[in-house]
């Protein structure tokens, strides 16, 4: 019997599918911190951040939306010039990409983005942000911070706290396109960052789209992998059937998928002693319309 500490989750888990696994929040905010300040669990309690990086979450639920708040790390060269802030709204299609003088500062840009204003300029060029939290999973920070150093010179990247799903790692969220992957081997950087650079999916490790149901995530997954070269996809569910019409350039398809819900059972994290059971959707079916 292998013993609880031993466990890894990526490996207890490999056989669960990674399409649907992308957070449903349709905000984003995240903001340059030094890694060794970060809390093991809830990004705002981290060391030395203002109780209004607190309230970001709370205003958000107010006007009805979920916020991913995150926490990045370029080194301390970056942590000079001031506190980065990185947002989108993946519903709107909107990003800001600014700096302020201190937290307090960040904290009141990335209120007046979750509040739908124009706070500063947009993100010019993908940034993907690698999920490097030890502290919160042991996969992440060492299938992560592999992940980070074969990334590093070939995109914009920074190391980020838990972007969720630590049983599927190496897991990195490019923006602005809020597009999650998982499970990112030696052999994937290569697809991943031709993906990354030319604005398409790289289907190998694709968890899903940040903002999306994860029915709405498994049918897009699904559409893409049957045509591969598509860009956009726009997306209306029935049910367990989902419409997905797939566009690129003047060429637009329109698909049906059919999911079904199905079991899986791993454990959640690094350590855990019993086994937990989820319902995932899957993809049954695709018909081209």
């Amino acid at each position: 019997m292998i013993e609880a500490e031993t466990l890894a989750c990526s490996e207890a888990c490999a056989g669960e599918p990674l399409a649907g696994t992308a957070s449903e929040a349709t905000l984003f905010a995240a903001l340059a911190w030094p890694k060794a300040r970060w809390h093991a669990d809830k990004p705002a309690l981290s060391e030395g951040l203002p109780p209004a990086v607190g309230e970001l979450g709370r205003a958000a639920k107010r006007a009805g939306k979920q916020l991913q708040l995150r926490l990045f790390d370029r080194g301390a060269a970056a942590a000079s010039e001031g506190v980065e802030v990185v947002c989108a709204d993946f519903a709107a299609g909107r990003t800001l990409a600014a700096r302020a003088n201190d937290a307090e500062g960040a904290a009141a840009l990335m209120a007046a983005f979750v509040a739908g204003e124009t706070a500063g300029p947009p993100l010019a060029a993908p940034l993907v942000l690698v999920c490097t939290d030890g502290k919160h999973d042991r996969c992440c920070g060492k299938l992560g911070r592999s992940l980070f150093a074969a990334l590093r010179g070939r995109l914009d990247v920074a190391e980020a706290s838990h972007l969720g799903g630590h049983r599927l790692a190496p897991n990195c969220l490019a923006l602005p396109s809020g597009r999650l992957y998982g499970r990112v081997g030696a052999n994937d950087v290569g697809g991943l960052v031709d993906a990354i650079l030319h604005d398409r999916v790289y289907l190998p490790c694709y968890r899903g789209r940040s903002g999306l149901a994860e029915l709405a995530q498994v049918a897009e997954a699904a559409a893409l992998a049957r045509f591969p070269g598509a860009r956009g996809a726009e997306l209306s569910s029935d049910g367990k059937r989902v419409r997905v019409a797939l566009s690129d350039g003047e060429l637009e398809r329109r698909l049906e998928v059919e999911c079904a819900q199905e079991e899986h059972l791993g454990i959640g994290s690094c350590g855990d002693a019993e086994p937990e059971r989820r319902v995932r959707w899957r993809a049954a079916a695709v018909r081209v319309v």
